[in-house]
Parts: C-alpha cells; sequence; structure tokens
C-alpha cells in the first residue's frame, strides 16, 4: 500500500486537487492508496473540506510545522511507500508508480520526481542541489555584479540541462538533495534515519533529514520519469511569518550540520550588498535577429537569476508566452524572464515581468531586448 501524508495549511482546494489526480494515478497504476490530510491551520471548515477526499483527516490543537505534520501522518500511515507532501501539486500519468517502484525495488534511500511549474508541462523546475557554505559562497558572488552573476548562471545551466534531458528522456540520476514539496521513502528507510525534526517550523525540514540519511550511506534519487506539477509557495506566500521561519530554520540547519563553516558562511552572505539591481520592465517582441541554436527561457524571483525555472523553445519565430495558471499564481510578485542560448548562455532579452494584476499576460509576453 503506498500511504500518502498531505501537510495542508490554509490549501484545502489546492490538497483536494492533489489528492484527485494522486488517486488517479493510483488507480491507474493498482495500487492501493490511503491518503492521510493533516490539517496544520486550526481552522475547522478546512478540516471538513478534505473530510470527503481523504481517508484519514488529522486536525491537531495547534500547527505542528511542515516537519510536525508530516511526522503525525507517517505514525498513522499503513503503507510501505510513503509519499510525504505540500497540497499544492497535481500528479501526471506514470508519477505515482515511478517513484513507488523507485523506493521499493533498492535499499536505504529516498526519491523525488521531476518537476514542473504548468500542468502542460513546458517549464521545468530544477532539482534541488545540497545546502552547503559553498553554496552560501556562490550566493555571496551572485551579488556582488552582473557579470559575476551571469557566470554563475552559466554553471547552474551545465547541472539543470542533463536534469532535464533526464526528465524527457524518463531516466533516473543520483541527486545530492531532493526538493521538500514531494518526497517518496519505504517505511524501512523512515525507520532508519527517523522522524523530521520539528524544530524546523518551514524550510529546511527536508535537507536535515536527507542529511541524516546520506550519513547512514543512503542515497537520493530524482526519478526522471516521474512528472508532477508544484505549483510552488502557494500557501507560505500568504502567510507572514514565512520568511522569519526561513531565516531561522535556514540558520539551524547550516549551524548544525557545518558548525564555525557555517555560521561564517552565513555572516558574509549577510554582510555581502546586493549590486546586481533589478533588471527594466518587458515591453515588445522576442528579437529572432542573432539565434542561431537551440535556446531557452530563465524564469527566476531573482534578477541574478539564481535560481532559476527552465523551458526550451521549439521555435523562436513565434511569441513566447506564460501560461495563464503562471500568471494567475505569481501576481503580486515580481519575476525575471531571460531569453538565451542553451550552449553558451548567452543572453539574447531579459527583463521584469509586471507585478501587477493577473488579467495583464499580454503585458507578460515577448520581452524586449537586453
Amino acid at each position: 500500500m503506498i500511504s500518502a501524508v498531505i501537510v495542508s495549511y490554509r490549501s484545502a482546494a489546492l490538497a483536494r486537487h492533489a489528492i484527485e489526480t494522486l488517486r488517479r494515478e493510483a488507480e491507474s497504476a493498482r495500487l492501493p492508496l490511503e491518503v492521510i490530510a493533516v490539517v496544520n491551520s486550526g481552522d475547522p471548515a478546512e478540516g471538513e473540506a478534505l473530510r470527503a477526499h481523504a481517508d484519514v483527516v488529522l486536525e491537531p490543537a495547534r500547527n505542528l510545522g511542515f516537519a510536525g505534520g508530516l511526522n503525525a501522518g507517517a505514525r498513522v500511515a499503513r503503507g510501505e511507500t510513503l509519499l510525504l507532501a505540500n497540497p499544492d501539486l497535481v500528479f501526471l500519468p506514470g508519477s505515482v508508480a515511478a517513484l513507488h517502484d523507485a523506493v521499493q525495488s533498492n535499499g536505504l534511500l529516498a526519491a523525488g520526481p521531476a518537476f514542473w511549474w504548468d500542468e502542460a508541462a513546458t517549464i521545468f523546475q530544477p532539482p534541488a542541489d545540497e545546502p552547503c557554505p559553498l553554496d552560501l559562497c556562490r550566493r555571496q558572488l551572485a551579488r556582488r555584479d552582473r557579470a559575476t552573476a551571469d557566470r554563475l548562471f552559466r554553471r547552474e545551466l551545465r547541472r539543470v540541462t542533463p536534469a532535464y534531458r533526464a526528465a524527457v528522456a524518463g531516466e533516473n540520476l543520483r541527486a545530492s538533495a531532493l526538493r521538500g514539496a514531494l518526497v517518496a521513502v519505504s517505511r524501512r528507510t523512515l525507520d532508519a534515519v527517523g522522524p523530521f525534526d520539528e524544530e524546523y517550523a518551514l524550510y529546511y525540514e527536508e535537507n536535515d533529514w536527507q542529511h541524516r540519511l546520506r550519513r547512514l550511506g543512503g542515497a537520493l534519487v530524482y526519478v526522471g520519469g516521474a512528472h508532477v506539477v508544484h505549483k510552488y509557495n502557494q500557501s507560505a506566500r500568504t502567510e507572514p511569518r514565512a520568511a522569519g521561519w526561513f531565516a531561522a530554520s535556514e540558520r539551524r540547519y547550516f549551524t548544525t550540520h557545518f558548525g564555525e563553516a557555517g555560521v561564517r558562511a552565513m555572516a558574509d552572505l549577510a554582510a555581502t550588498p546586493d549590486r546586481v539591481g533589478a533588471l527594466a520592465p518587458l515591453s515588445g517582441p522576442f528579437p529572432a535577429e542573432g539565434v542561431c541554436g537551440p535556446s531557452a527561457i530563465a524564469i527566476s524571483p531573482s534578477p541574478a537569476f539564481l535560481p532559476f525555472l527552465y523551458q526550451p523553445l521549439e521555435n523562436t519565430a513565434e511569441a513566447w508566452e506564460l501560461p495563464t495558471e503562471i500568471v494567475r499564481g505569481i501576481a503580486g510578485s515580481r519575476w525575471y524572464v531571460r531569453h538565451f542560448d542553451v550552449a553558451s548562455g548567452r543572453v539574447y532579452a531579459e527583463g521584469a515581468l509586471p507585478s501587477g494584476a493577473a488579467d495583464t499576460l499580454g503585458a507578460l509576453t515577448n520581452p524586449s531586448p537586453a
């Protein structure tokens, strides 16, 4: 049996859709499924909204945090395969079977899917990389100037493109980290590593758990054949405490696992001013001139384009558009778009998306030349 533990926080509508697609995929694969919804909001209406969709609804008396919610769900789960999940997911064909096979056919490991941003699976969310002091150093360097940020973007591109090819081909890769939106694990692996650390209110709880797994000799596997949509930050973006939780969790993770090196790297990052600067808003069409090979789009919340989402372009003569579902999801926040050459990283065009209402789709397409 597969047990899916979904931790919901003011996200009943998202969780319902996730459960619907999860059940469809489990039924298609002929895999028994139980769904455990952990409602962390303390809102009885959210629990009631999920009662008809989940097999078990847990409503703790307080917000347990994501780690605590996963632990509570795992304690009552009966399955040998556990899917530990956010509510803002959509399971695409073959995803549940591929994750189940990955964790049940091997030893001590955890597995994660290939994530996409849209339900048409056109915008790719690259796999996570292990958070470590070197990662903080790269983030520090990316703040120095645009030239340095562009060099780091090209470095990251060399990591992203093989992962994208593996997702398209349905291949598995060893990973240094898995995104916490969905991690698949066997019961024997979860018991060996132990529960998630509930001192992490939100963020980095999955990195801490994965770090402990790897110290035991376990592996992390990126399952390219498991395609899942992650709608990205839909719960946390409405929570004013999320930024504080992130900062506290980041400090706990780096000091716990890296000691003085982690403390120094965090201090250096905090002391480095961001000199990259914002980009001008987008307007006008993509320039088709000078595009002589495969090109792609990078979409990022940072003007340094670290991190970024990735979309190869099949035809640069056609106007590129951000899917309507994404426009609605990011309304009110600042995002940036870059059109670039895949082989060299050369930038053809880049700029800021307007941060206004979701009905401005026309303004979000066709960036102007850089």
